[in-house]
């Protein structure tokens, strides 16, 4: 896993992505997003949202961690 998967696993799912940042490496991340997408949701729909991208690779062991900071343009 590297953050270039990450990336495109992410931007499966977000259409309007301003700001993507994301540190880490093997099976540990830290992703910040900011996007429109995330307008109208509350903290935990957004996680909930992100983390079913990963869910099959969290539960395969190829990702063991993963730190969430998800922001929509008008709380950065």
């Amino acid at each position: 896993m590297d953050n270039n998967q990450i990336q495109e696993i992410i931007g499966s799912y977000l259409d309007d992505v301003s700001d993507i940042s994301i540190n880490g490496k093997d099976c540990n991340f830290s992703v910040r997003i900011v996007s429109k997408d995330f307008i109208n949701m509350s903290t935990l729909e957004r996680h909930k949202n992100i983390m079913k991208l990963f869910a099959n690779l969290l539960q395969s062991g190829e990702l063991h961690a993963i730190s969430l900071d998800l922001k929509a343009p008008g709380e950065v």
